[in-house]
């Protein structure tokens, strides 16, 4: 399977925005120069080293999820039912706008999947985006 840089990156967005993670926040995170996280998330101009070397400092994202398109974004709990987040944050304190703004990049991420054949794995978030938007009205 041929790997998409772009696809990687807007894979990549949508995680970071997910988990409301800012530039700043990235490059103290993974001690990437943000020129690498910037053409990470523009799908440009970066080797796929540079990648994995980022990833390992995502210890709930799925490998396989942001190269590929397959399978959840995160990687599955452990037999205690822990998530292997450790870095857990809060929503913005605006959690409509932003549920939107999800919502928005998950239609983006998908229309592109699916116009590549692909039938992506995001319809349990998009339900859960509605749900969560649901409680907040």
């Amino acid at each position: 399977m041929a790997v998409d840089l772009q696809q990687i990156g807007k894979r990549f967005r949508f995680y970071t925005n997910l988990k409301e993670l800012d530039m700043e926040q990235l490059k103290t995170m993974t001690g990437s120069q943000e020129e690498t996280l910037a053409n990470i998330i523009s799908g440009q101009n970066y080797l796929l080293d540079e990648l994995v070397a980022i990833l390992k400092h995502f210890q709930d994202l799925n490998p396989q999820w942001l190269i590929y398109g397959e399978g959840s974004m995160f990687k599955p709990m452990d037999e205690d039912g822990h998530c292997h987040d450790h870095q857990k944050g809060c929503l913005k304190k605006d959690k409509a706008a932003y549920l939107g703004q999800m919502k928005n990049m998950l239609q983006e991420l998908d229309a592109a999947e699916v116009a590549k054949g692909h039938k992506p794995d995001v319809e349990a978030l998009k339900a859960k985006l509605d749900e969560l938007r649901a409680t907040e009205s």
